[in-house]
Protein backbone atom coordinates (compact mmCIF):
# COMPACT_ATOMS: atom_id res chain seq x y z
CA UNK A 1 0.00 0.00 0.00
CA UNK A 2 1.22 3.75 -0.60
CA UNK A 3 1.74 5.27 2.32
CA UNK A 4 0.88 8.56 1.18
CA UNK A 5 -2.64 7.43 1.15
CA UNK A 6 -2.58 6.02 4.69
CA UNK A 7 -3.76 8.78 6.36
CA UNK A 8 -7.33 9.00 3.96
CA UNK A 9 -7.34 5.62 5.06
CA UNK A 10 -7.06 6.44 8.86
CA UNK A 11 -9.77 9.15 8.67
CA UNK A 12 -12.29 6.82 6.48
CA UNK A 13 -12.12 3.94 9.13
CA UNK A 14 -12.66 6.65 11.90
CA UNK A 15 -15.72 7.49 10.60
CA UNK A 16 -16.74 4.41 9.52
CA UNK A 17 -16.48 2.92 12.98
CA UNK A 18 -18.29 5.61 14.25
CA UNK A 19 -20.67 5.60 11.95
CA UNK A 20 -21.13 1.70 12.51
CA UNK A 21 -20.14 0.74 9.09
CA UNK A 22 -16.98 -1.40 10.42
CA UNK A 23 -18.09 -3.94 13.24
CA UNK A 24 -16.44 -3.78 16.12
CA UNK A 25 -16.74 -7.67 17.83
CA UNK A 26 -17.54 -6.75 21.66
CA UNK A 27 -17.67 -9.56 24.36
CA UNK A 28 -20.88 -10.90 24.55
CA UNK A 29 -20.23 -11.89 28.49
CA UNK A 30 -22.45 -9.54 30.76
CA UNK A 31 -21.70 -11.13 34.24
CA UNK A 32 -19.57 -14.26 35.09
CA UNK A 33 -19.92 -15.03 38.73
CA UNK A 34 -17.06 -17.97 38.50
CA UNK A 35 -17.80 -20.82 40.88
CA UNK A 36 -19.09 -19.07 44.24
CA UNK A 37 -20.44 -20.56 46.99
CA UNK A 38 -24.13 -19.60 47.88
CA UNK A 39 -24.60 -17.02 50.43
CA UNK A 40 -28.18 -16.23 50.95
CA UNK A 41 -29.12 -12.19 50.81
CA UNK A 42 -32.93 -12.72 51.40
CA UNK A 43 -35.88 -15.16 52.04
CA UNK A 44 -38.62 -16.05 49.75
CA UNK A 45 -41.85 -18.14 51.09
CA UNK A 46 -41.94 -20.50 48.62
CA UNK A 47 -40.48 -21.24 45.47
CA UNK A 48 -41.18 -20.55 41.55
CA UNK A 49 -42.89 -24.33 40.55
CA UNK A 50 -40.68 -26.03 37.60
CA UNK A 51 -42.79 -26.88 34.64
CA UNK A 52 -40.43 -28.23 32.48
CA UNK A 53 -40.26 -25.59 30.03
CA UNK A 54 -37.71 -22.96 29.46
CA UNK A 55 -38.59 -19.43 28.77
CA UNK A 56 -37.12 -18.52 25.15
CA UNK A 57 -36.83 -15.89 22.79
CA UNK A 58 -39.77 -17.30 20.35
CA UNK A 59 -42.34 -15.90 23.40
CA UNK A 60 -42.89 -15.25 26.31
CA UNK A 61 -43.16 -17.20 29.48
CA UNK A 62 -46.13 -16.41 31.61
CA UNK A 63 -45.72 -17.04 35.36
CA UNK A 64 -45.63 -20.77 36.32
CA UNK A 65 -47.04 -20.07 40.13
CA UNK A 66 -45.35 -20.86 43.32
CA UNK A 67 -45.33 -24.23 45.00
CA UNK A 68 -44.08 -25.02 48.71
CA UNK A 69 -45.18 -22.06 50.12
CA UNK A 70 -45.19 -20.35 52.81
CA UNK A 71 -41.86 -22.33 54.01
CA UNK A 72 -39.20 -19.92 53.69
CA UNK A 73 -35.94 -20.40 51.48
CA UNK A 74 -32.77 -18.31 51.07
CA UNK A 75 -31.56 -16.51 47.97
CA UNK A 76 -29.11 -14.66 46.66
CA UNK A 77 -29.55 -11.99 44.29
CA UNK A 78 -27.52 -10.41 41.39
CA UNK A 79 -28.27 -7.29 39.51
CA UNK A 80 -26.27 -6.72 35.92
CA UNK A 81 -27.60 -4.04 33.53
CA UNK A 82 -27.99 -5.56 30.26
CA UNK A 83 -25.58 -2.83 28.45
CA UNK A 84 -26.68 -2.52 24.72
CA UNK A 85 -27.94 -5.54 24.46
CA UNK A 86 -32.02 -6.98 23.53
CA UNK A 87 -31.43 -10.58 23.68
CA UNK A 88 -29.79 -12.37 26.97
CA UNK A 89 -29.33 -16.15 27.53
CA UNK A 90 -28.83 -16.93 31.60
CA UNK A 91 -27.13 -20.28 32.73
CA UNK A 92 -26.50 -21.81 36.27
CA UNK A 93 -24.36 -24.44 36.93
CA UNK A 94 -25.46 -26.06 39.82
CA UNK A 95 -23.35 -29.79 40.28
CA UNK A 96 -25.36 -30.44 43.90
CA UNK A 97 -29.04 -29.41 42.04
CA UNK A 98 -29.85 -27.47 44.74
CA UNK A 99 -30.79 -24.33 43.63
CA UNK A 100 -32.65 -22.58 41.01
CA UNK A 101 -32.62 -19.32 39.30
CA UNK A 102 -35.38 -16.79 37.74
CA UNK A 103 -35.40 -13.22 36.00
CA UNK A 104 -36.82 -10.49 37.09
CA UNK A 105 -36.92 -6.46 35.58
CA UNK A 106 -35.25 -3.94 37.70
CA UNK A 107 -36.33 -5.44 41.27
CA UNK A 108 -37.06 -8.64 42.88
CA UNK A 109 -39.40 -8.58 46.05
CA UNK A 110 -40.93 -11.55 47.37
CA UNK A 111 -43.41 -11.15 50.06
CA UNK A 112 -45.51 -13.38 52.32
CA UNK A 113 -48.94 -13.32 50.57
CA UNK A 114 -50.98 -16.03 48.80
CA UNK A 115 -50.94 -16.72 45.93
CA UNK A 116 -47.91 -15.75 44.35
CA UNK A 117 -45.88 -14.72 47.37
CA UNK A 118 -44.09 -11.55 44.97
CA UNK A 119 -42.46 -14.16 43.14
CA UNK A 120 -44.70 -13.23 39.82
CA UNK A 121 -43.80 -9.49 39.95
CA UNK A 122 -41.95 -8.40 37.16
CA UNK A 123 -41.31 -11.55 36.67
CA UNK A 124 -39.05 -12.34 33.04
CA UNK A 125 -38.60 -15.87 32.55
CA UNK A 126 -36.95 -19.19 34.03
CA UNK A 127 -35.12 -22.18 32.90
CA UNK A 128 -38.14 -24.68 34.17
CA UNK A 129 -35.78 -27.31 35.59
CA UNK A 130 -32.93 -27.60 37.69
CA UNK A 131 -29.54 -28.85 36.29
CA UNK A 132 -30.69 -32.21 34.20
CA UNK A 133 -28.01 -35.02 33.65
CA UNK A 134 -24.94 -32.95 34.66
CA UNK A 135 -25.65 -30.25 32.47
CA UNK A 136 -26.29 -26.62 33.48
CA UNK A 137 -30.14 -25.36 33.39
CA UNK A 138 -30.40 -22.28 31.11
CA UNK A 139 -33.32 -20.28 29.62
CA UNK A 140 -33.55 -17.19 27.10
CA UNK A 141 -35.36 -13.93 27.91
CA UNK A 142 -35.42 -10.33 25.83
CA UNK A 143 -35.39 -6.93 27.51
CA UNK A 144 -34.50 -3.09 26.25
CA UNK A 145 -31.04 -2.60 25.85
CA UNK A 146 -29.88 -1.10 29.54
CA UNK A 147 -32.58 -2.73 30.74
CA UNK A 148 -31.76 -3.17 35.08
CA UNK A 149 -31.89 -7.34 35.44
CA UNK A 150 -32.55 -8.88 38.82
CA UNK A 151 -31.39 -12.82 39.00
CA UNK A 152 -32.51 -14.10 42.56
CA UNK A 153 -30.75 -18.20 42.93
CA UNK A 154 -33.07 -19.83 45.32
CA UNK A 155 -32.58 -22.60 47.09
CA UNK A 156 -35.03 -25.63 45.86
CA UNK A 157 -35.61 -26.82 49.52
CA UNK A 158 -35.80 -25.17 52.76
CA UNK A 159 -31.25 -24.75 54.13
CA UNK A 160 -30.42 -26.89 51.20
CA UNK A 161 -27.92 -24.38 49.49
CA UNK A 162 -25.62 -24.35 52.72
CA UNK A 163 -22.04 -25.06 51.25
CA UNK A 164 -23.66 -25.43 47.84
CA UNK A 165 -21.08 -24.26 45.07
CA UNK A 166 -22.49 -22.13 41.67
CA UNK A 167 -21.31 -20.36 38.69
CA UNK A 168 -24.01 -18.08 37.12
CA UNK A 169 -23.44 -16.76 33.47
CA UNK A 170 -25.39 -14.24 31.30
CA UNK A 171 -24.45 -13.65 27.64
CA UNK A 172 -26.13 -10.63 25.67
CA UNK A 173 -26.72 -10.50 21.85
CA UNK A 174 -27.92 -8.20 19.41
CA UNK A 175 -30.02 -10.79 17.12
CA UNK A 176 -31.60 -14.39 18.39
CA UNK A 177 -29.15 -15.83 15.45
CA UNK A 178 -26.54 -15.03 18.71
CA UNK A 179 -24.93 -12.04 17.00
CA UNK A 180 -21.97 -10.67 19.02
CA UNK A 181 -22.21 -7.82 16.76
CA UNK A 182 -24.28 -4.37 15.85
CA UNK A 183 -26.25 -4.83 13.05
CA UNK A 184 -25.62 -3.35 9.52
CA UNK A 185 -26.41 -0.13 9.22
CA UNK A 186 -29.59 0.84 6.70
CA UNK A 187 -28.64 2.01 3.46
CA UNK A 188 -28.75 6.00 4.58
CA UNK A 189 -25.81 5.62 6.68
CA UNK A 190 -23.77 4.45 3.58
CA UNK A 191 -25.22 7.58 2.40
CA UNK A 192 -24.26 9.96 5.27
CA UNK A 193 -20.72 8.01 5.70
CA UNK A 194 -20.01 8.42 2.00
CA UNK A 195 -21.00 12.03 1.94
CA UNK A 196 -18.65 12.77 4.79
CA UNK A 197 -15.75 10.54 3.05
CA UNK A 198 -16.33 13.06 0.06
CA UNK A 199 -16.04 15.80 2.13
CA UNK A 200 -12.80 14.88 3.76
CA UNK A 201 -11.35 14.15 0.38
CA UNK A 202 -12.07 17.22 -1.19
CA UNK A 203 -10.62 19.10 1.86
CA UNK A 204 -7.66 16.82 1.33
CA UNK A 205 -6.91 18.07 -2.09
CA UNK A 206 -7.85 21.50 -1.64
CA UNK A 207 -5.17 21.96 0.77
CA UNK A 208 -2.93 19.68 -1.32
CA UNK A 209 -3.84 22.28 -4.36
CA UNK A 210 -3.34 25.85 -2.06
CA UNK A 211 0.40 25.05 -1.00
CA UNK A 212 1.30 23.91 -4.93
Amino acid sequence: MNKSNWPILQSWLTISTLFGLVPVAQSAVIFDSGYVPFSATGTQFGRIARDGVASDWAETKMFPGVTGAPTQRGYESFSINAGPYSWLQIQLDDPNIALFVSAYLNSYTPVNTAPNYGLNVNYLGDPGNSELFDLPSFFQIRVAPNSRIVLPVNEINPGGGAGTIFSLLVEGFYGPDYSEVPPVPEPSSFVLISSAGAVILAWRSRRRGARK
